[in-house]
């Protein structure tokens, strides 16, 4: 799906790529939200780093230099025995920003260990509780939690999860209140969020409501194609993890730390999660840095039982990452990175809504702040998605690249989704550059309609 290196051709490469037969464009610098190749082609990052974790943009002085400040200071210490300054400062911040009861963080390098290692104190928690039996979790299908064992096991994509089921555990799923196509087509908003919480009840009757444990959801999921649910959705899936005891547990890697404009997407439904995974735009990309959010009532219960949760990975809290975090933290509120990335995305829709209102295969534009989903569809009247065979990912990817744009089109091969571009640029984008970008996709859009 991606364009061929003009450099030195993958096989000769000593890195095992994700497509070992494929070949890889070399990116060599960064400025900002732009992007330089190996040959000085010029690319306006509308990806943020193709994982929507650049967020600040590339090439910030005062970062770099608060790594290295730190990285003389104290590099590394494990905290099993003891911890460091810089992580207990950015867990203060963290809490913080966070909803009311919500007062301990811990960290980890990435989503994947964040969701992980949130299983695991949902683990602790029951125990805690002297309910051993409890250890049943639910999620969305579709949906992406991360890429370790665990992580994997309550990711709803067989197409990603298919090849490792022998090594998952099993879980229960339930569709997600998307209306553009599945079970809740052309639903009302709130009728539709009504019906989508109502198979979270049928799940959990159907497992033995003894026995479920947690139920783990992205608020706007791009493997859902950034589908918004009304926010009675997330209302009432709070009260019935209540109603049953269930905890709930946020997947906020790609929709937190303001990239929907709030610190938590959740913050705009009024609704709190136990636990809550932020990943990503911690720390803009410039070092390795997750955290999870978690509730009171969680900590407290694990700590007076006498519980707690050892196997935590090594750079968990690493004193580097954390004074990254913690610098990046400042820049977004210095310059009003949550506002703005409100205020763009809404600039954002605007030109997308409008610049391809009649642009080909174009079925619905969607999202949340600099969040946004664009559906591709072979026909606006029966939504249906484009086949496989035409490939449009790599055939959107190499026109916008040759327009000077990184932009990421995914393919999902489940009912509920097809081909979806995401926009999601750092917080740090202007409306020009937007409108430019979008002026190369209708055109691109065009030109791969043609082809097709």
């Amino acid at each position: 799906m991606v364009p061929a290196m003009s450099g030195p051709s993958a096989r000769s490469s000593a890195v095992f790529y994700r497509n070992p037969g494929g070949s890889l464009p070399v990116i060599v610098r960064g400025a900002g939200y732009e992007l330089w190749d190996e040959t000085g082609h010029r690319l306006i990052d509308l990806a943020s780093g193709i994982s929507t974790t650049a967020s600040i943009g590339q090439g910030r002085t005062r970062v770099a230099r608060a790594m290295a400040e730190q990285a003389e200071r104290l590099a590394f210490i494990h905290n099993s025995w003891v911890t460091n300054d810089r992580q207990e400062e950015l867990a203060v911040r963290y809490a913080a920003l966070s909803p009311p009861g919500v007062e301990k963080v811990m960290f980890s390098s990435g989503g994947s260990e964040a969701n992980e290692l949130s299983l695991r104190i949902v683990r602790q928690y029951y125990l805690a509780r002297d309910e051993p039996n409890r250890s049943k979790v639910l999620s969305l299908a579709p949906s992406y939690h991360g890429a370790t064992a665990g992580a994997l096991s309550v990711t709803g994509r067989k197409d990603i999860t298919g090849d490792y089921a022998p090594y998952l555990f099993e879980i229960g799923s339930i569709p997600p209140p998307a209306t553009y196509r599945g079970p809740f087509r052309d639903f009302e908003p709130e009728e539709a969020a009504a019906s989508a919480a109502r198979f979270l009840v049928d799940a959990i009757e159907a497992e033995g409501p003894e026995a479920v444990a947690a139920f783990i959801a992205e608020p706007i999921s791009p493997s859902a194609g950034m589908v918004v649910p009304d926010p009675s959705y997330w209302q009432e899936v709070r009260r019935i993890c209540d109603h049953y005891g269930i905890l709930l547990v946020a997947d906020e890697i790609v929709s937190g730390a303001g990239r929907c404009g709030t610190f938590l997407a959740l913050d705009q439904f009024g609704v709190t999660a136990d636990l809550s995974n932020l990943g990503k735009g911690l720390t803009g990309g410039y070092a390795p840095l997750a955290a999870t959010l978690v509730h009171r009532k969680v900590a407290d219960t694990i700590e007076a039982a006498g519980r707690g949760v050892s196997a935590v990975h090594t750079y968990s809290g690493n004193p580097i990452s954390c004074a990254v975090g913690s610098v990046v933290l400042d820049i977004i509120e210095e310059e009003n990175l949550f506002d703005r990335a409100k205020a763009m995305g809404e600039v954002a829709r605007e030109i997308l809504d409008t610049q391809l209102a009649d642009a080909p295969m174009v079925g619905e534009v969607r999202g949340r702040g600099l969040l946004i989903g664009i559906e591709y569809v072979r026909s606006r009247e029966s939504r249906e998605p484009l086949p496989a065979e035409a490939d449009l990912p790599r055939l959107l990817w190499d026109g916008m690249w040759r327009r000077g744009f990184l932009l990421r089109t995914l393919r999902h091969s489940g009912i509920l989704v097809g081909d979806c571009t995401n926009f999601v640029p750092a917080l740090t984008i202007d409306a020009d550059a937007i409108e430019a970008a979008v002026a190369a996709l209708r055109e691109t859009l065009f030109e791969v309609a043609a082809e097709l």
